[in-house]
């Protein structure tokens, strides 16, 4: 009798991971087709890579970032919370798709409410986080599961500089806001999020207890990172290639 709740449980828990990982299974199937037919779409490298980072990428970090700070906060979230979860998930992939849409067409209007909406979307993913984390007890990976919310902070800034090449500027702000955008997005929001999963996870995928103090060296490290990342950002926007390298 007492093992029916937790075989629903992980019913539910499986549910929520299937409808939040659909997207990721969309994306998969345009860049095959995408690579098929790209010598008769606009803009078609832009699209291979923004199809595979937006479309893989941020759609993974949203599921299975959730999915590590419930773990390592030991604060599941009640399923009735999932379903504007996945609310998010589809909202951030309308705005991919209305982003492409524009990118193709060569239409601003779309490109820079796609970019508005992809950028909000992990916005509302990041003040989710960061209310997950107050609403949970202290634990000794609490410090760790804060950059989370951080890394996640980065790609609205990307989704600003990428609006911005989008539409086009001068060539100057064309080059600064490039290496912005790489910058906050494959650094910041990708490289941050899968740092603060491997210091917390990689003792346990080598079976190897963690060591002491490993999890405030983690957190010393992340935060001269982040650090770095905001200050080479803000040099590449000035035009500070030096400080920016």
């Amino acid at each position: 009798m007492e093992k029916a709740p937790a075989r629903r449980s992980a019913s539910a828990r499986g549910s929520w991971h299937r409808r939040a990982t659909k997207p990721v299974l969309w994306w998969m199937i345009a860049l095959v087709v995408l690579g098929v037919v790209h010598r008769w779409v606009p803009a078609a490298t832009w699209a291979i890579v923004h199809f595979f980072t937006l479309g893989l990428l941020t759609n993974s970090v949203l599921v299975w970032g959730q999915h590590f700070a419930e773990t390592l906060l030991r604060a599941r979230l009640p399923e009735e919370a999932r379903r504007l979860q996945v609310r998010r998930i589809y909202l951030l992939n309308a705005g991919i798709v209305v982003l492409a849409a524009g990118m193709i067409a060569a239409w601003s209007p779309a490109v820079i409410a796609g970019a508005a909406v992809v950028g909000g979307a992990v916005a509302w993913f990041a003040a989710d986080l960061v209310r997950q984390i107050r609403a949970a007890l202290p634990g000794r990976f609490t410090p760790v599961v804060r950059f989370y919310p951080v890394a996640a902070m980065f790609l609205p800034a990307g989704a600003i500089a990428g609006g911005f090449l989008g539409v086009g500027v001068p060539e100057v702000w064309a080059d600064r806001l490039l290496v912005v955008h790489l910058v906050v997005n494959v650094l910041g929001f990708v490289g941050i999020t899968v740092l603060t999963t491997l210091v917390t996870f990689w003792a346990t995928v080598l079976r190897t207890p963690m060591a002491e103090g490993q999890d405030t060296a983690a957190v010393r490290a992340l935060t001269v990172m982040t650090g770095a990342l905001v200050a080479a950002a803000a040099a590449a926007l000035a035009g500070l290639h030096l400080v920016t390298a």
